[in-house]
Formats: structure tokens, C-alpha cells, sequence
């Protein structure tokens, strides 16, 4: 062993002590003070070795398989009690997360999640970030670790990932542990011919090892080639250790049910604990006596661990809602400054495109991207740049940011929307401000994973220690004369108004588009912009409106209030406000005098507004294009219907999208969307039937 005996014995020391604290994590699940747990036995040598060799300032994303890794980064088996007993100070979650949900910002470990593979596309993304920053949160030359598992290589995400870190020649170490099973799953009914690592041999910058993840020495040999590889910048590397599952899968699975006596029993001969121990034994570099001296500290260490984190306050409460989010309002980038656009009347496309090379300009953090959101292919920017139009998406929303801010802070994506998504945890990680794109509110679905379970949670999953402040923008909504169809006509609010952490804005002018765009990238918060896309090229009347300067910004939780009727209160947004304005002309003609309350954001609702409008009036009328069951709508009338003094004194209708998709064809579209004729005519039912 050409390594110092005095780092060998630190390795072996830290092997035991991650081994014992999964036994004493199963003690205290066995005498009711936890509820679940898993264990990291068999993996010790490889994942012990791969924390000894990175540098304290590489990021880690982890599986619940990589206690291991984060005890040799410094995590505590204390720190690790506080999470299994649920205690408010647990560095990791705030006592919020089930044990093995590994997070400590001091020492540079990311929060985790359960979705199984779902860290990928995130750790990718702050590789990517990494390359590009010059003062990020992670140094310049750092190397990400994400962990996984090998059923985890079955999930696309997985794939996603590895194929854009090769793309961008990421410095990221993908670490598989391949212990054969994803709980009584076996690798062979999971990879051709159970193997899976001959499937990436000849992808471009990408350097595959495979090693014995049991032996200490393998592991020192190829973790220092990973990481070498990775951190000179040749590309990503994929780790795979053969490891063994000593336990079951979890403390709620029994592997002796599916796995025979035989094969548990090959297993535990291969256990790298007595493994390492006889090496040592047999170089000289320990006495049996010596290694049972360090086992007795560890067990002390253990136990003085339990006690103290026993001690300890359980979850606060009082925080879990407030911790949701972080929002806060910072303007002090736009503060104090005019834009010459000002006062211009431009159409919503216009002024959004404004706005965003507006901010750009001011704050080098900012980064777009996503599908044909660039003004053409990266590699012909240089020579075309003065020659080609420039795409810039397909509604032109970006047209001419790649060509002004390069290919660094603009670029296309692959199509895959959970790509889009997730590396803008990363990106967000490394402290810049990302703007992304998915094409159309319809074509959400792939990246939902990223969206509701990993962006929406990180403030409240990791206890306020990270956030990720990002914009979502997507073209959404019908009402395009037919042409839209089944796949291009969601407005889909109310499931994105569902998922706690994620706020959600709907623009309906130029004027509140930019508004709202501002107070998106700058409250600190992941927010999602539903764009009507039918809204961005219009000019006349509702539309023909100034744009306004920077210091108009429509935080999180504003409306507009539009006349001061007093028989009715319309709410609305999005598509159907400029609808409800004509049906308010409409209604002025029956002497119907009726007030309009264009919500800019439903999550938060402009709840105040709503209550008060609706108590001035006595009747409220909510209009949107969302479906009837579970739709925006039905959030906003709740704000009425859970006060009970108040829903007693107003009388409450809505206008709505069946519950149906839309159809091609303008007389399908008509059918199944609201209409100014149907918003008409409610509002006046509703102010005859309050007359009675």
C-alpha cells in the first residue's frame, strides 16, 4: 500500500464509523424513535475513498445510499441522528426530511429528494454553471459528485444528463453503486444481459470505470484518475462500483424474502470492513488490537451522538409554511435607472424581449435558455451574425439576445424539457439568475418531475439553507382561432398553483408583461409565467398601452383594479381579462356598473383585493380559461368561500373551460373556451339574481 498508514487508518475509521451509525440508525428505528431508514453497508470503501479525495469545496448531490461519501466530507454521525429524530436543527432539512436525505451547505452537500435519479439533471447543471462562472459559489476548478444507484441508469433522466455533461464536457463524476438490486428489482431485469456500463463506452468526453467497490486499494487508484480526469476538464466521468447490499433495501423491505441464503452469504464475504481490516493487518499497518482500539471510539462517539441529538427540540412548526418560500424585493439593479424605452407603446412580445435585454445589460447573472430560444446554432454565431435574422423563439420573444449577449448567456437546449428545468437548480446553486423557456405550457409534462418535486421544494426541503430562484416563462393558453388544437391551447394554472414553491404570474399587456418580469427575476423565488400566447401581437384597445419604466414592478400578489362599478366584481386574468372589459361595455349599456380585478399573479393571489371588491359589491363573478374541476378558479373563489360572514353576504359564479380538451377548429375552440357572450351573461344572471 503506497499510501500514508495514517490516512489509511483515517479511511478505515470512517468506514466503521458510517457502518456503525447505519446499525445505530436501525436501533433507534427498532425502539420507535424513528420511522424509516436506510443503510449504507457494502459500500463503505469506494464511497469512503471517493469523500477522502475531493476537495471540501466540491459540490455533492447524493443518493440515500452516499452516507458514506458525506461522514468523509465531514457530515456527523450527530448531524445525521438530528435528521433521524426529526430535530429542528438538523442541518440537512430542519427535521423535515426521512433520514439518509443528506444536505449541509457549510460542507458544500446539496439538498436532497426522494425521486429516485432526480439529482442528475441538477448536478449537470452545475457542472455546466461551474465552467461558465468566475465568481460562483463553488470554485472555478471544482468537480460535482452525484450519486445514483443502478436502477437508477433505467430512469431517462438519468441519460439526459449524462449526455448534456458530455455535451458540455461537465466536470462531474456520475457515481453509480451497482449492488445488483433497486429493492427486490434484480440488474438483469433492468440492463441487457445486466450490465449496463458497455452501453456508454464510445460517447464523446465521456471516461467510463469500473471497479471492485469493495477493496480500498482499487478505489484509491481509480478515484484519483476520476478525479483527476474531471477536474483538468477532458469531460464527465461514469463511475460504476460493484458493491454489495449487506441490508435490505430499507427498513421497510426484508430481502430475505427474494433474495436466497446462498447469494446473501457470497455477499457478506465480500464485505470491505473485514476486507480492509485483514489488508491492513497483513501490511503492517495496523494490529488487530489497534484497529479494535479505533472501533471503541467509534462506539463512544456514537453514543455521546444518540444522547446529545436526543436532547434536542423536534421540527418547528411554525416555520414549515413560511419556509415555503423566500421571497423577497430586491430592486436595487433596476433602482434609480430609466429605460429609453419608456412611454413606447409596444405589443406583449416587444416588451418582453425589452425588458429581458434590458436586465441582461444590468446583471451579468442572468442566463436564457431553451428550445429555439437563440438566434441561431452556436457555432455560426461568430461568422452570421450580421448576415441572419435570427429566430430567437418561436413567438420572437428572445429575438436578438444571443446576438447581443453571446453564446454563454444565450443558448438553445436540447429538446427535453426536464433538462430545461432541472439544471437551473444547478445554475441557481452557482448564483446565477436563470431565465428559462419551455416551448409551450402543453409540452410541460416531461420536466414535471424537476418542476413540482425538486425546484419547488428546495427552500422548504433543505430548511431555507438553499433556494432556487429561477424564471419559467411559457407561451400558454387558446383562444387562436381554432388553430391551436389539443396540444397547443393549456392554460393549465391550477395544477402549477397546487405544488407549494412555485409562484405563478400571468401577464395580459405590454404594460404588466415587463412589470411582472421584473418582479419574477428578482423576488427570489422559482416562478413560473404563463404568457397567453394569442396576447403577444396584438395592439388595439386593452393592448395599446406605454411601456413602462423600471420602476414599476408588479411583486408577487398584485392585481389591477380596472373602474370602481359597485354591483359586480369580475375577477380575471390572463386571455379573459381584455374578454371581460368588453363584456363590462356590454353591460354598462343594461346599467350594470361592474369593477374588473386583473390578477397578475395566482400564486399569491391578491387575496386582500379580492375579499374587498367583493364585499363592496356584494356579488362576485371569477372568469378564467382554466377547466372547471381543480382549475385556477376554484383557488381564487376560495378565498370567498373560507370566510363565512363574507360568503354569506356575496353571491358567487364562474365563467370556465369545460372539461375537455380543445379541439381544432375555431367552432371547437368557441364550444369549450369562455367567450365574451358567456362572461356577459353570467355577470348579468348573477346581478338580477342579487336584485331579487
Amino acid at each position: 500500500m503506497l499510501y500514508p498508514i495514517r490516512d489509511l487508518l483515517e479511511i478505515y475509521r470512517l468506514m466503521v464509523l458510517s457502518r456503525r451509525t447505519d446499525e445505530t440508525e436501525k436501533g433507534l428505528l427498532l425502539r420507535g424513535k424513528t420511522g424509516w431508514t436506510a443503510a449504507s453497508a457494502g459500500c463503505e470503501a469506494t464511497s469512503i475513498v471517493a469523500g477522502h479525495l475531493l476537495r471540501k469545496t466540491d459540490p455533492i448531490l447524493t443518493t440515500y445510499r452516499d452516507r458514506a461519501v458525506v461522514i468523509a466530507r465531514g457530515v456527523t454521525p450527530y448531524e445525521m441522528f438530528l435528521q433521524a429524530l426529526s430535530a429542528r436543527i438538523d442541518p440537512a432539512s430542519a427535521g423535515r426530511q426521512m433520514s439518509c436525505h443528506w444536505g449541509h451547505k457549510k460542507l458544500a452537500v446539496l439538498s436532497s429528494a426522494t425521486p429516485t435519479g432526480a439529482q442528475c439533471i441538477p448536478a449537470q447543471g452545475l457542472a455546466e454553471a461551474i465552467l461558465k462562472s468566475k465568481d460562483g459559489t463553488f470554485p472555478r476548478n471544482s468537480v460535482v459528485y452525484v450519486g445514483l444507484g443502478d436502477s437508477t441508469v433505467s430512469q431517462g433522466e438519468f441519460y439526459e444528463a449524462l449526455k448534456s455533461a458530455c455535451l458540455t464536457r461537465s466536470p462531474i463524476i456520475f457515481h453509480v453503486l451497482n449492488n445488483e438490486y433497486g429493492i427486490s428489482v434484480h440488474v438483469r431485469e433492468q440492463h441487457p444481459d445486466g450490465r449496463f456500463m458497455n452501453l456508454f463506452e464510445n460517447w464523446p468526453s465521456l471516461k467510463t470505470i469500473d471497479i471492485d467497490g469493495t477493496s480500498v486499494q482499487d478505489s484509491l487508484r481509480a478515484w484519483k484518475e476520476a478525479i483527476d480526469y474531471a477536474r483538468s476538464r477532458r469531460g464527465p466521468v461514469l463511475f460504476q462500483s460493484r458493491v454489495v447490499r449487506l441490508y435490505s433495501h430499507s427498513s421497510s423491505d426484508d430481502q430475505r424474502k427474494y433474495r436466497p441464503p446462498d447469494e446473501l452469504a457470497r455477499e457478506t464475504e465480500r464485505d470491505p470492513i473485514p476486507k480492509f481490516e485483514r489488508e491492513l493487518i497483513a501490511y503492517g499497518a495496523a494490529t488487530s488490537n489497534e484497529l479494535e482500539e479505533i472501533r471503541k471510539d467509534v462506539e463512544q462517539e456514537l453514543v455521546d451522538a444518540v444522547a446529545e441529538a436526543s436532547r434536542e427540540p423536534k421540527t418547528d412548526v411554525g416555520r414549515l409554511v413560511p419556509d415555503v418560500f423566500q421571497t423577497a424585493k430586491v430592486d436595487s439593479i433596476v433602482a434609480g435607472r430609466h429605460s429609453e424605452a419608456a412611454g413606447k407603446t409596444l405589443k406583449m412580445s416587444e416588451a418582453l424581449n425589452q425588458c429581458l435585454s434590458e436586465l441582461m445589460a444590468l446583471d451579468p447573472r442572468i442566463v436564457v435558455w431553451g428550445e429555439d430560444v437563440a438566434d441561431m446554432p452556436a457555432h455560426l454565431l461568430k461568422q452570421h451574425r450580421g448576415m441572419l435574422e435570427g429566430k430567437g423563439g418561436v413567438f420572437g420573444v428572445t429575438k436578438g439576445l444571443q446576438k447581443r449577449f453571446g453564446n454563454d448567456r444565450v443558448f438553445n437546449a436540447p429538446l427535453a424539457e426536464a433538462t430545461i428545468v432541472g439544471k437551473a437548480v444547478g445554475y441557481s446553486a452557482q448564483g446565477f439568475l436563470p431565465v428559462l423557456e419551455i416551448q409551450f405550457r402543453d409540452f410541460l409534462s416531461p420536466g414535471w418531475t424537476q418542476l413540482v418535486d425538486i425546484v419547488a421544494t428546495t427552500s422548504y426541503r433543505s430548511g431555507t439553507n438553499y433556494s432556487a430562484p429561477m424564471v419559467i416563462r411559457m407561451a400558454s393558453g387558446g383562444y387562436l382561432l381554432g388553430a391551436g388544437g389539443p396540444w397547443h391551447s393549456e392554460m393549465a394554472a391550477g395544477p402549477l398553483m397546487h405544488y407549494p414553491g412555485l409562484r405563478v404570474a400571468v401577464p395580459s399587456n405590454g404594460r404588466n408583461a415587463p412589470m411582472i418580469l421584473r418582479a419574477a427575476v428578482y423576488c427570489g423565488d422559482p416562478v413560473v409565467v404563463l404568457e397567453p400566447k394569442s396576447l403577444y401581437a396584438r395592439r388595439e384597445g386593452y393592448f395599446e398601452t406605454a411601456y413602462p419604466d423600471f420602476d414599476q414592478i408588479a411583486w408577487p400578489g398584485t392585481s389591477e383594479v380596472i373602474g370602481d362599478g359597485r354591483d359586480l366584481a369580475i375577477v380575471t386574468f390572463g386571455n379573459t381579462t381584455w374578454m371581460t372589459l368588453d363584456a363590462v361595455r356590454k353591460l354598462e349599456e343594461e346599467s350594470v356598473h361592474a369593477r374588473v380585478v386583473n390578477l397578475l399573479w395566482l400564486n399569491p393571489l391578491d387575496a386582500e383585493t379580492i375579499r374587498r371588491s367583493a364585499d363592496e359589491c356584494g356579488s362576485l363573478l371569477v372568469v378564467d380559461e382554466d377547466r372547471e374541476t381543480c382549475g385556477a378558479g376554484m383557488a381564487i373563489l376560495n378565498v370567498i368561500l373560507k370566510e363565512p360572514d363574507l360568503r354569506r353576504r356575496v353571491d358567487l359564479d364562474r365563467v370556465c373551460a369545460k372539461d375537455c380538451r380543445v379541439p381544432f377548429g375555431e367552432a371547437g375552440e368557441r364550444y369549450v373556451l369562455p367567450q365574451v357572450e358567456d362572461i356577459y351573461r353570467a355577470a348579468l344572471k348573477l346581478v338580477r339574481q342579487m336584485s331579487i
